[in-house]
């Protein structure tokens, strides 16, 4: 199995474009959700709103990893 990061500490190029590219498509998602909440019929309610805890909690570690990736290469 390969060293997930290379020998000065950095992440791979892809798996930080691939993060990026999560934090957007998550970033709908979310905001998908409290849209639907919002002007739903109010029938699946239940639904988008455990959707957007999901998605969220997702969009946060991305953006947690990004965060955290960031500050290592600056050092």
């Amino acid at each position: 199995m390969m060293d997930p990061v290379n020998g000065h500490g950095q992440q791979p190029r892809w798996r930080k474009t691939w993060s990026m590219v999560q934090v957007g498509v998550l970033s709908a998602a979310v905001i998908a959700c409290i849209v639907m909440l919002i002007v739903g019929d109010g029938t699946l309610d239940r639904v988008y709103a455990v959707a957007a805890v999901f998605f969220g909690i997702a969009l946060l570690g991305h953006i947690t990893f990004l965060v955290i990736t960031a500050r290592a290469e600056r050092r």
